[in-house]
């Protein structure tokens, strides 16, 4: 199945397409995607994770096509 991902730039990316997306098994829950793209857990548990824009549970099961994002607060002085 493919997932669309928009992570962090600290994220590993050399697996994914030019259109931002990865083949992963089926079956595969969000915190097992997250060990995929090598995003450090402490950012996965003090900010957001969304999958289709809704922040869900660690443990949910990914569909193909799922949009998976992080949430990154920005500001300015």
């Amino acid at each position: 199945m493919r997932i669309e991902f928009h992570g962090p730039s600290i994220c590993d990316f050399s697996n994914f397409e030019k259109d931002g997306t990865i083949e992963v098994q089926d079956g595969l829950t969000l915190k097992q995607f997250l060990k995929i793209v090598k995003l450090p857990m402490l950012w996965a548990k003090t900010l957001p994770l969304l999958v289709n824009y809704e922040k869900v549970p660690m443990d949910t099961v990914l569909k193909d096509g799922d949009i998976v994002s992080s949430y990154t607060p920005l500001g300015s002085g």
